[in-house]
């Protein structure tokens, strides 16, 4: 993580960020994503990353603009996109929307499902 951080915060501007994030995830990586995210830990391929609290260690914290807590995710777009790196905070059911929506541009397979699934009971959501 840099030292540098522009947040993103308007719908527009994150429908963006998380559309990059499934454009370099792709089809290929869904799978891991949604078993890593079902375990509430991140993923994150070349320039794009999602985190959870877990996944970021004190030194981590201490450079984010404002803490990451238990019930949300940062979702980041780095170097050499940017020079800063983009960050934006959703919370777990605004996440979860967003995955729902990037995995139903995949061909509907049980895994998937039941990945999803996985993913929304832990992230303790109705």
């Amino acid at each position: 993580m840099s030292r540098e951080y522009q947040v993103i915060e308007n719908k527009d501007s994150i429908d963006e960020l998380v559309s990059t994030y499934f454009n370099f995830i792709n089809r290929r990586y869904l799978e891991e994503v949604l078993k890593n995210f079902a375990k509430r830990e991140g993923y994150g391929q070349e320039i794009v990353f999602v985190y959870f609290q877990s996944d970021l260690d004190d030194y981590d914290m201490e450079q984010l603009p404002k803490p990451l807590d238990e019930k949300h995710i940062l979702i980041e777009l780095g170097y050499p996109a940017f020079e800063s790196e983009q960050i934006a905070y959703l919370n777990f059911e605004t996440f979860y929307d967003y995955l729902e929506a990037g995995a139903r541009k995949e061909p509907e397979t049980t895994q998937l499902t039941d990945l999803l699934s996985e993913v929304k009971d832990s992230l303790q959501l109705r």
